[in-house]
């Protein structure tokens, strides 16, 4: 039977590990800080910067 591998304790802490460390890579390449912390002010940056909503805050472009 085929096995769930990333529902297993060491999937979710590898997937954990893989996202926190591709999260770290953006904000070192020029993304602004909260994006490498909290994924639901990313969410917001980007529907912001793509002009989904014009909150001041989240206007990049």
């Amino acid at each position: 039977m085929f096995k769930k591998n990333f529902a297993t304790r060491w999937g979710i802490i590898g997937v954990g590990g893989l996202i926190g460390v591709f999260a770290a890579l953006l904000q070192k390449l020029g993304n602004p800080g909260n994006m490498g912390i909290c994924v639901a002010c990313f969410e917001r940056d980007i529907a912001g910067a793509v002009g989904l909503h014009s909150a001041a805050v989240v206007q990049y472009m």
